[in-house]
């Protein structure tokens, strides 16, 4: 057993080494910071009703409109994604602007992009939480992609349904968004 004396101290002192390097404990119990992006909102910006629309003009991403919507027109949408079909007041809501966020950002990049698309960097804190609110509260676009938002949510040409939806209701949704604002829309 002594032998082996030696090899146990350097296995025990590389093990040290390593845990304190890494940071220390982590305390797989300790709560989550629910006013960061990434603890909850970022895995429903991926939610693929989001991202269908998001990543729409994204070639590198497969995007619809060079895939299944090749040569679709603006106009040749409100065509299919009528009123009766995503229950938005005005049919041409259903676009979502390109280059805000997309399937290829991490956390940090798509809570950044959120910001940009709304001219952060123009607004005072409290401009930026009414707008962020309103968007995420009151889009119909927004609403659309979350389960159970809106009558329509999730309905698509031809009596397909969008099986990718934000999950957890609009009340979870709007606690998590309101935790997020309130705590000052961190991205880190």
């Amino acid at each position: 057993m002594k032998k082996y004396y030696g090899f146990i101290l350097l296995a025990a002192l590389v093990m040290i080494l390593v845990f304190v390097y890494n940071g220390g404990f982590s305390n797989p119990f300790a709560p989550k910071d629910d006013t960061q992006f990434s603890t909850h909102l970022y895995a429903k910006f991926q939610a693929k009703s989001c991202l269908g629309c998001h990543d729409y003009f994204e070639k590198k991403l497969g995007g619809l409109s060079f895939t299944t919507h090749v040569e679709h027109t603006a106009e040749k949408c409100v065509e299919c994604h009528k009123q009766e079909v995503t229950g938005f007041l005005i049919p041409e809501d259903w676009f979502a602007r390109p280059g805000l966020y997309t399937s290829a950002m991490d956390a940090k990049e798509t809570c950044e992009a959120i910001k940009v698309g709304l001219h952060a960097q123009f607004k005072h804190k409290n401009r930026l939480a009414k707008d962020l609110a309103q968007h995420l509260f009151e889009s119909p676009r927004v609403l659309w992609g979350i389960a159970g938002a809106t009558p329509n949510s999730g309905r698509l040409p031809e009596g397909q349904i969008e099986k990718g939806l934000v999950q957890g209701g609009l009340a979870e949704w709007k606690t998590q968004v309101t935790l997020w604002i309130q705590g000052g829309m961190k991205c880190d």
